[in-house]
């Protein structure tokens, strides 16, 4: 049985994306800001909202160890906060200054990855704060990405679709130009690897797109 239990209208444009912590709901709209609520009793945190794009936000997300959350906007930047307090704690500026339309931490925090519309992939050290590599793909706006629960690998999918995994080095370890001929809506590494005993195989992952498939991929272990 499902009971509807709250409805929040505090947003006053397309909200686009939501996101839980442990403790809280995070929400990013077209109306430039992102609001925080309380899962005890979905009131709106204190210093919420949190304003600091200048144009609509597309993506938001928590990182795991619950001290960061990122926000991705069509200003062209992806923003830290710290969702304890609301601080704005960093402006990452895509390099190709492109509306950014995505983003998401890897498991250990220690990587954010952004794509852009222009097809741009920035991955940024989240401790440092600061851009560590950056690449693009051909065709198409970055609207999807997820992380290997190890967190050394990374899936990208576009518009075009078409669908990449990389390393953190930035090496592309698979690029497929029409995995989904519509383009890829979706993609995601599954958070348990794939492993013979003890011994690490590989990781499973899932793409799906505007084409009615989702499609299974395995990223081999390279490292045994």
């Amino acid at each position: 049985m499902v009971t509807l239990v709250q409805t929040l209208t505090d947003h006053v444009d397309d909200v686009n994306c939501c996101a839980f912590s442990s403790t809280c709901l995070a929400s990013c709209s077209l109306d430039k800001s992102i609001r925080l609520y309380s899962l005890n009793d979905f009131s709106e945190l204190p210093f919420s909202p949190l304003k600091g794009h200048s144009y609509g936000v597309h993506s938001c997300c928590f990182s795991s160890c619950g001290n960061f959350l990122a926000s991705s906007s069509t200003d062209g930047t992806t923003v830290l906060w710290n969702p304890q307090c609301g601080e704005k704690l960093a402006i990452l500026k895509q390099p190709s200054e492109s509306p950014v339309r995505v983003c998401k931490f890897s498991p250990d925090t220690n990587y954010l990855v952004s794509g852009a519309a222009d097809g741009t992939v920035a991955l940024w050290d989240v401790r440092r704060k600061k851009l560590r590599r950056t690449s693009m793909v051909e065709d198409g706006s970055i609207i999807a990405c997820g992380f290997s629960p190890c967190g050394n690998y990374f899936i990208t999918g576009s518009t075009s679709g078409e669908l990449t995994v990389w390393d953190c080095q930035m090496k592309c370890l698979l690029n497929v130009k029409t995995a989904h001929d519509l383009g890829v809506t979706c993609c995601e590494f599954s958070t348990q690897p794939i492993k013979d005993g003890s011994r690490l195989q590989g990781f499973l992952m899932a793409s799906c797109g505007q084409d009615n498939r989702i499609v299974f991929w395995i990223l081999s272990n390279t490292e045994h």
